[in-house]
């Protein structure tokens, strides 16, 4: 014990910026997830709408890419972990976020499919809780503001009709999901040069 170094504090505070930047780049890589997640509903969202207008029959197979986003989501998080030798208490937090934003979904998804709720504002006020926190936890103002305006479209969803519904939210991931995810990929590009 006596051997062990002390660190001075530049070199406890360069260790913590090091982690926090490993961590901020660890989950910039991960701008991949927002865009797959932001593209899948985007398309789901619009095609429902579009078959719904043109009064076409299995008007909910458009949905059918979630499961499809889940497998690709699963691989490439195994994948990443695989490479990741690093974990850090921010890529955890952002971990359990999103984690609980499923089970949350799951729960919101079959009850309201029993009760009849609003399905698509309560996924939107999801998507809001799970922008906003992980944001935070990167200190990434899009993703935050992604989150604010997720809610701003849940909102909205709740004073529209249920196929215009769609629309509203195809448009939250356009904001919440697609945009920060750019921007997030194009951070991190930057970050690299």
């Amino acid at each position: 014990m006596e051997n062990e170094k002390q660190l001075t504090e530049h070199e406890s505070l360069q260790i913590i910026h090091e982690m926090i930047n490993a961590a901020k780049n660890d989950v910039k890589a991960d701008a991949f997830i927002f865009l797959l997640w932001g593209y899948l509903v985007l398309i789901a969202s619009i095609a429902q709408f579009i078959m719904l207008e043109l009064n076409l029959n299995h008007n909910g197979t458009p949905w059918l890419l979630m499961p499809l986003g889940g497998l690709i989501t699963i691989i490439y998080v195994f994948q990443k972990n695989k490479k990741t030798r690093t974990k850090t208490h921010v890529t955890e937090f952002i971990k359990f976020i999103w984690i609980a934003f499923g089970v949350a979904l799951g729960i919101i998804m079959f009850c309201t499919s029993i009760s009849g709720f609003q399905l698509m504002p309560l996924i939107m006020t999801l998507y809001g809780v799970g922008l906003f926190l992980s944001g935070g936890a990167l200190k990434f103002k899009p993703l935050i503001l992604g989150g604010v305006f997720c809610w701003l479209c849940a909102i909205a969803g709740f004073e529209t009709q249920s196929i215009y519904q769609l629309l509203i939210l195809a448009t939250a991931v356009l904001g919440g999901y697609i945009i920060p995810g750019h921007l997030l990929q194009f951070n991190n590009r930057t970050a690299n040069v």
